[in-house]
């Protein structure tokens, strides 16, 4: 598989100029483990395809648009696209269930001749991105839900589910609408229940099928007031009926994604609220770089990088915390909690490719570096083993490393009545990491090389610096464990000799 987003041409990290993250002011340092998402919406042709195709070329077109627009992500860094799969009760691929959204041909009934939902999986893993399938549960038209009160109604959704995930190598399903109406009224506790049940039945469909499947939803930005600061009546858990922290706390949602598309009091005290309520699931923040657009809120640059900061770094319960002038009041110490949210999805895809306001150099300038993507939260504490007898060989001004691969812990077993599904993927993929000068931390991000390798050989720009390479491989199966590391060094530097005092030479006796 190809490499994950690097800052720069192989040999470039080992170059002697400051990268844009450096000439910067100080950041916050990297995680090894991020979700840098972001939302690829096929509806109305916003960001893919951005337009019908009517013909072979025109498919061809398509194809490479969505081609084109990956390789952007990757080189920003983006290691999680979630792909806008189930429109408005419709979908774009061939489905038994519901009719192909016509985003794709421009007619209903008509289907292109290739499938997009194989062809993105397939391009995001060629480039070591994950690819989400985002399904909009509840809504069905503009203004339009469908209620999940309804059992017929939650038992077709999780049919729909499961053929995406029986027959995709998706890397997740990613919920939206997933809600009532913002204008319904009464039964609160009655509609959060349904609503519950409806993610229940979901997340229980893709885990008995493909447990290392992740299952997360999109909510509204804040999820309830907190005790000092009003969410002014658009909430979560009061508006849309989303009980979403009661998900994280039931286990019934691997990440939850909630839309924090506001600034500064409307931003920072909930973002600390979703992380301290994450119960052991991730938190990622949705940030609407859409806001950017002169059409819309027309915000400066600046708002977005106060919020990457915040979500990565935060410490203390911000209803106790922050700055005069924000809205808030001072840090207390005894609040500090820990690490800040377990990544970032940006809304959406079609405002990096039009670079609104130089937001592809502020994402690059964020990820100048690989990350890995969480692990799966149910996943066991049984590791893949470690890849055996790595070698190096030496070709010009290249490095060829070569591998035994790993074994790896059986993933479920099919039964005649739930049969899995065979793909051609590995089920376990490579990790390498890298260090000049000395010897390499796996638990060190700046270390990082490669991502989700497919195969047991990788080859890359030998490095030119008068130091000792050293590099590492792991395995990393599919729900995000990874195994210990095998080493190999590319040794420029002869080993110091030893001294050796001279011996007095004994003279001869005659």
């Amino acid at each position: 598989m190809a490499t994950a987003p690097t800052r720069a041409q192989d040999a470039g990290r080992d170059a002697e100029r400051p990268t844009l993250w450096e000439r910067s002011t100080p950041h916050t340092p990297l995680q090894k483990r991020e979700y840098r998402a972001v939302w690829l919406t096929t509806l109305k042709n916003l960001d893919w395809p951005s337009r019908p195709a009517t013909s072979p070329a025109e498919e061809e077109r398509q194809r490479s648009e969505l081609c084109t627009m990956l390789d952007t992500l990757q080189a920003v860094g983006i290691n999680t696209v979630l792909l806008q799969t189930r429109l408005r009760g419709d979908v774009i691929y061939p489905s038994l269930i519901e009719p192909f959204a016509t985003v794709f041909t421009g007619k209903e009934g008509r289907r292109p001749t290739y499938d997009p939902l194989a062809f993105a999986v397939k391009e995001c893993h060629k480039r070591g991105m994950q690819c989400h399938a985002w399904v909009v549960a509840l809504q069905v038209k503009d203004n339009i839900y469908v209620d999940p009160s309804q059992t017929a109604v939650v038992d077709h959704l999780c049919r729909v589910v499961d053929e995406i995930v029986r027959n995709y190598n998706v890397d997740g399903i990613h919920l939206d609408y997933i809600r009532y109406p913002e204008k319904t009224k009464g039964q609160d506790q009655w509609r959060r229940d349904n609503v519950t049940r409806c993610m229940r039945a979901v997340y229980n469909t893709v885990k008995e099928l493909k447990p290392w499947v992740c299952v997360s939803a999109a909510t509204l930005g804040k999820y309830r007031d907190t005790k000092r600061f009003s969410s002014y009546g658009w909430n979560a858990y009061n508006t849309v009926f989303q009980e979403a922290q009661a998900w994280t706390s039931e286990g019934i949602v691997d990440a939850l994604f909630p839309m924090l598309y506001y600034r500064d009091k409307h931003y920072f005290p909930f973002v600390a609220d979703w992380a301290e309520h994450a119960n052991g699931r991730h938190f990622v923040a949705g940030l609407g770089i859409y806001q950017l657009d002169k059409a819309e809120q027309n915000w400066d640059l600046e708002a977005i990088r106060c919020q990457l900061e915040f979500m990565r770094s935060f410490e203390g319960s911000v209803r106790e915390s922050i700055e005069p002038g924000w809205g808030f009041e001072k840090v207390q110490e005894s609040m500090i909690y820990g690490k800040g949210a377990s990544g970032y999805a940006l809304f959406r895809a079609g405002f990096i490719m039009k670079d609104t306001k130089g937001i592809r150099n502020e994402i690059r300038a964020w990820n100048h570096l690989p990350a890995l993507v969480p692990v799966i939260p149910t996943a066991t504490t049984v590791n893949p083993s470690a890849p055996a007898m790595l070698r190096g060989s030496i070709s010009r001004d290249k490095v060829t490393l070569r591998w035994v691969p790993s074994t790896h812990p059986g993933l479920p077993s099919s039964t005649p009545e739930q049969p899995i599904a065979t793909h051609s993927e590995e089920p376990v993929r490579y990790i390498l990491y890298r260090s000049v000068g000395t010897p390499v931390d796996i638990d060190n991000a700046s270390h990082i090389w490669k991502t989700y390798q497919e195969g047991t050989s990788v080859t890359v720009t030998r490095c030119t610096r008068r130091q000792n390479t050293y590099y590492a491989v792991t395995a990393i199966d599919k729900y995000g464990r990874e195994s210990a590391p095998a080493y190999w060094t590319d040794k420029v530097l002869k080993p110091k000799q030893t001294d050796h005092k001279l011996q007095p030479i004994k003279s001869r006796e005659k």
